[in-house]
């Protein structure tokens, strides 16, 4: 697809590539629907398909996602409304292999191609029916301009502390802020990051990277997938030499997409995750070939630099068939309940 104008990492071959290296397994339950004119690809949409006891009652596909493949994409130009509709149509028919009741679709960020897709009030004769929620957003800064102008709305008093964990870190030793892209130096500048994120709670929690030879494996592909390509950065945060904090980036369609961050917990005293993120910003809005940086979710942490939201919705849509009828109508009702329960548990919590 890389006739695409601006390709997101989503919608690019090694994205998915490097999950399947990573994790062969995959692949059996993976379907790759096509939308072609004439010879010419013009969409894909990725799919698994959902196994397990349910499933023989209520068939499932979904897009691809988890905790480190946060969120999906159509792959397809934004701007032609055309495929979407004749793909949905197409998969409606209920193609063999590709049986199913319900089509979900976990993390679709407003500003994607299938976001934008779902915008679309006309949908295919029968297409059956659609439950929207809201799962969170996606935050972002605008780096057009410069430093400041990307962070214009961070309160005067986080600036203040900032510099004050600035000035205390080079009080320590030598603050150097390092930027690695190419190819040859990614792999150790990989390790090191590796190295940083496990450190500390997470390694004790057991959910660093680090312990995880499947995670190491699609971290390591797509240094190799997108680093070939000039599009993987890693940036290290060095305090005499040691990485202090450490990112993990990907770089499509004028935006660095910080897909990890990691720091020592040793170092907490001067909050090195704030003071890597600082320069990062700083050095996305000097570089002439960027636009926005994106924290790709809305990290609990991220208010602090008042970033731009897109939304990130949880789309299901479901097949005009019995089951896929009547899995609507139990979703619908069990989302009822869930809204239910939270509006009357919200006085009790309020109490406390």
């Amino acid at each position: 697809m890389d006739r695409l104008p601006a390709a997101s990492y989503l919608q690019q071959p090694g994205w998915i590539g490097s999950h399947l290296a990573a994790d062969p397994n995959q692949a059996g339950a993976l379907r790759f629907v096509v939308a072609r004119r004439a010879q010419e690809v013009g969409a894909v949409l990725v799919l698994r398909q959902v196994g397990g006891l349910r499933s023989w009652v209520s068939p499932a596909l979904e897009m691809v996602t988890g905790e480190h493949l946060v969120l999906a994409d159509l792959v397809a130009d934004p701007d032609d409304h055309s495929l979407w509709p004749a793909m949905r149509a197409w998969l409606t028919e209920q193609p063999a292999g590709l049986r199913w009741a319900v089509m979900r679709l976990p993390a679709v960020s407003a500003g994607s191609a299938m976001g934008q897709a779902l915008q679309e009030p006309l949908q295919p004769p029968g297409a059956g029916g659609v439950l929207r929620t809201h799962r969170t957003h996606s935050a972002w800064l605008d780096c057009r301009h410069d430093a400041g102008y990307a962070t214009h709305a961070v309160t005067r008093s986080f600036r203040q502390n900032i510099n004050r964990l600035q000035r205390r870190a080079q009080a320590m030793g030598h603050l150097h802020f390092e930027v690695v892209q190419t190819l040859d130096a990614l792999g150790e500048a990989l390790e090191e990051f590796l190295s940083v994120e496990s450190s500390g709670w997470k390694r004790a929690c057991g959910t660093a990277i680090a312990l995880d030879p499947a995670l190491v494996g699609f971290y390591r592909q797509l240094v190799q997938e997108f680093g070939a390509r000039g599009n993987c950065r890693i940036h290290l945060l060095r305090l005499d030499g040691r990485a202090i904090a450490a990112q993990f980036g990907l770089v499509s369609a004028r935006q660095l997409n910080l897909l990890k961050i990691g720091y020592s917990e040793e170092y907490a005293s001067v909050a090195p995750g704030h003071l890597v993120m600082r320069h990062t910003i700083e050095h996305v809005c000097a570089d002439p070939a960027l636009d926005r940086l994106s924290f790709v979710t809305h990290p609990n942490w991220s208010h602090l630099w008042k970033p731009q939201l897109t939304e990130v919705e949880c789309i299901s849509l479901f097949a005009p068939t019995m089951a896929g009828r009547v899995t609507h109508a139990l979703s619908a009702w069990w989302r009822e309940q869930r809204v239910r329960k939270a509006g009357t548990a919200a006085p009790g919590l309020a109490q406390a």
